[in-house]
């Protein structure tokens, strides 16, 4: 306890620190107000900052071993045990200890060949840039069959200061302790990827011998089995589960990767050493084959406040933050702070998921035909193209859901022109038409609703503002209620938020369909449609055959935006930032399916530069 309030008195200390350098450097926005509903310009501000242009790589320098990587999160660390949360929620804390079986192939990024340059923002699983993680590799001897071959003299990381590391004593990985991982995430109706993969879940998992490891799929979904097994699941040893119960508690994270977790204090940070015994080597550039990590330790430092963060990146407190900026505040960063490097890409879409399956909703049933004209008058009523200009300088895109314009949609995404009437207008500003649908559908005077979001990120409240003075034009009467994160993440994992629920997506794995299959945790609108199921189907059945697949996704997408189950958003463009002393980072927030952290071995601090800059 008398460690904890010692580390909260110097985080209260820091925050203050930084707020005073905030001060100093420049001034902090003003809180946005909610705009009105009439059409309007970017903020004049707009003007006077200097553009943000894409940082080119610079050429590759050889890596240095040593220094200590700080970086900042926007969020509490609310458990250790990825069973119980989202597996994206956790990956950020959990992926310097834990492992996949399979991992994005570092080599095809920007570090080497940029081929796949999507890392820097995108979870979209290829199966030609996937490579070996825990498993060295993998065979698909038939359609329903998926073998790993579990990499040989991997170690868990031995602590002989941890109960639970000694507890597992440092012997090898077997394929013993990923069938316990496979099965006690998708056979048990508690975990997240039970419901994530729905169908997708695997009849059977077995270890054949002491590397390999058999899993038996459903018919048509061994490439979803694949992608979920291989990219989704951190690995962990079984007897820790066994004696404790789960993984909730940090004390009892133990792992194979390149970071050891020394220290969790809760709401301030997370502290990780340099695995010595680490299995993995550099895979290509100046450092190929060197063992990795590079840096002696990582820091994550937990500081939910915007403007304390924006301070600890010019002050260089911090070499690089995991959370994006929007465009007004990167602009910002860019005119105090030039020396920052930094890349941009669109973020995920912006959703407000609406209870279909209660009784007495306006908006539902699903299929009701007064319900679809309450749902595409809700969007007819939001003037995205404002809402894009207001909170994003107008960078984004209107056209979001579910697949966006980037470079990996090639011939899948439908730009807004080439959509069906019924559908482009939902992403244009119809007040009038909004008006009229409410009134066949029974609502002449409009109707009360509840939305339930968290106060982070805050542009989201400031959309959910916008929204809210768009429906009152019709009639409806928005409340907006302010949740805890904590009563958040329980709404989704349970489905228990009241009515409407605002929330975001990843725009870069629509083949899953999280927000539309039945039964996904992910799908707050209860969406239980036979016609998206069976896409989901058919999609997985063609998974490994892109040039069949890309089509149905296509057409997939179209189906999908046409049924309005949600409000839809604008997608802004993000950008993020580290320092120049932090070397072979790209920006890449991903590297695979949600492995934000991956890239942290591979990274190195020029501790010179550093140290003459900032003094640190």
């Amino acid at each position: 306890m008398k460690r904890k309030m010692v580390w909260l008195v110097v985080s209260c200390l820091m925050v203050l620190a930084l707020l005073a350098a905030s001060c100093t450097k420049a001034e902090t926005p003003a809180a946005k107000e909610a705009a009105p509903a009439t059409k309007a310009t970017a903020p004049a501000t707009k003007e006077a900052i200097p553009a943000v242009k894409e940082t080119i790589p610079a050429a590759a320098e050889t890596p240095k071993y040593g220094g200590a990587l700080v970086t900042s999160r926007s969020s509490n660390i609310l458990n250790w045990d990825e069973a119980l949360l989202p597996m994206w929620t956790l990956s950020s804390s959990l992926n310097p200890t834990n492992e996949n079986l399979l991992m994005g192939d570092w080599a095809q990024g920007p570090a080497g060949t940029n081929k796949r340059s999507e890392w820097y923002t995108g979870n979209y699983v290829l199966v030609w840039d996937t490579t070996g993680s825990l498993a060295e590799s993998w065979e698909l001897p038939d359609d329903q069959t998926i073998i790993f071959h579990i990499r040989k003299g991997v170690h868990w990381t031995l602590d002989p200061n941890n109960a639970a590391s000694r507890l597992v004593g440092g012997r090898e990985l077997t394929a013993d302790d990923v069938v316990f991982c496979l099965k006690r995430q998708f056979w048990d109706p508690k975990t997240t990827s039970y419901t994530v993969a729905g169908e997708a879940r695997p009849l059977d998992v077995s270890a054949s011998d002491k590397y390999t490891v058999v899993v038996k799929t459903p018919k048509d979904f061994q490439g979803m089995t694949w992608e979920y097994a291989g990219h989704n699941v951190r690995i962990m040893p079984p007897e820790v589960a066994q004696k404790y119960g789960d993984y909730t508690k940090w004390e009892n994270n133990v792992g194979t990767g390149p970071f050891i977790l020394k220290d969790f204090v809760n709401g301030s940070s997370a502290t990780w050493v340099r695995n010595p015994n680490y299995w993995d080597k550099d895979p290509v550039g100046p450092g190929k084959g060197n063992q990795l990590p590079y840096v002696d330790s990582l820091k994550q430092l937990i500081v939910i406040d915007q403007s304390t963060r924006m301070a600890a990146l010019r002050t260089g407190k911090i070499d690089t933050d995991e959370t994006t900026y929007v465009t007004l505040d990167a602009q910002q960063l860019v005119k105090t702070t030039p020396d920052l490097k930094y890349f941009s890409d669109l973020s995920g879409y912006p959703i407000i998921g609406m209870r279909l399956d209660k009784p007495g909703l306006p908006w539902g049933p699903q299929d009701d035909p007064n319900a679809i004209k309450v749902r595409r008058a809700l969007n007819l009523a939001v003037n995205d193209q404002e809402m894009c200009d207001v909170l994003f300088s107008g960078e984004g895109t209107l056209l979001s859901y579910k697949i966006i314009e980037h470079p990996i949609y090639k011939g899948i995404y439908t730009p807004m022109n080439q959509l069906p009437q019924d559908s482009r207008e939902l992403f244009e500003y119809h007040p009038d038409k909004a008006k009229q649908l409410l009134t066949e559908a029974g609502y002449p005077n409009g109707f009360k609703a509840l939305v339930e979001l968290q106060a982070s990120p805050a542009y989201r409240v400031d959309m959910a503002s916008m929204i809210k003075a768009y429906w009152a034009k019709i009639g409806v009467d928005l409340e907006m209620r302010i949740i805890d994160p904590a009563t958040y993440q329980t709404y989704q994992l349970k489905h228990t938020h009241t009515q409407m629920y605002f929330y975001g997506r990843s725009s870069f794995n629509p083949q899953v369909m999280y927000s539309s299959k039945t039964g996904d945790m992910y799908n707050m609108s209860i969406v239980s449609d036979p016609i998206l199921d069976k896409y989901y189907r058919d999609m997985s059945a063609l998974y490994f055959d892109r040039a069949k697949r890309d089509p149905m996704m296509k057409e997939m997408n179209l189906y999908a935006i046409s049924r309005s189950h949600y409000i839809y958003g604008p997608v802004n463009k993000i950008y993020r930032f580290w320092q120049p002393w932090l070397k072979n980072y790209h920006g890449e927030s991903s590297v695979g399916s949600f492995s934000s952290t991956p890239a942290w071995k591979y990274v190195w601090l020029d501790q010179e530069l550093r140290k003459s800059t900032v003094g640190r």
